[in-house]
């Protein structure tokens, strides 16, 4: 089997607080997407959650575990308007989000994603997420329920199969 050969498809890093950052007009060249987000200096609570070709609708549903060393957690929902927020990076901390899209260009079948936060000194999050469309993803919306800060850095990558 031969090694996986990961590609920068885009790259963002915010020159001013954000919201939202979107990749959009995603080449189909490869079979999964990895996107990485990497906030620093949180000025309080950060989430990130995605959204795929602009879909609002309630076709989101995700399942997740956390712990902090101390304590663990774990939730699940169906019938979300995005993936819903995996993380949560306190004030003055930094997180890391990485997320693995399986299939994102296929027309076939729903796209399934797998995620991993963690917190520096504070929490470190398994997510598994679905969203229930078989439309090949062209688009990412990466929200926030607060804003990613100066100096966040957003990676798309495609993986060859």
């Amino acid at each position: 089997m031969p090694t996986p050969t990961y590609t920068l498809i885009d790259s963002t890093t915010l020159a001013s607080s954000a919201s939202s950052v979107t990749f959009s007009s995603i080449t189909q060249d490869y079979r999964d997407l990895i996107l990485v987000v990497e906030v620093s200096n949180v000025g309080g609570n950060t989430f990130a959650n995605l959204q795929f070709n602009n879909d609002t609708g309630t076709n989101y549903s995700y399942v997740q575990g956390s712990g902090t060393g101390s304590a663990t957690n774990s939730t699940s929902a169906t019938g979300q308007t995005s993936t819903d927020g995996i993380g949560l990076a306190l004030t003055g901390e930094s997180g890391l989000w990485k997320y693995q899209i399986m299939d994102y260009s296929a027309t076939d079948k729903h796209k399934s994603l797998v995620a991993r936060f963690d917190s520096v000194g504070y929490r470190t999050v398994m997510y598994a997420a679905r969203w229930a469309n078989t439309s090949a993803i062209t688009e990412i919306d990466i929200l926030s329920f607060g804003t990613y800060p100066i100096g966040s850095t957003f990676y798309l990558f495609g993986i060859e199969a």
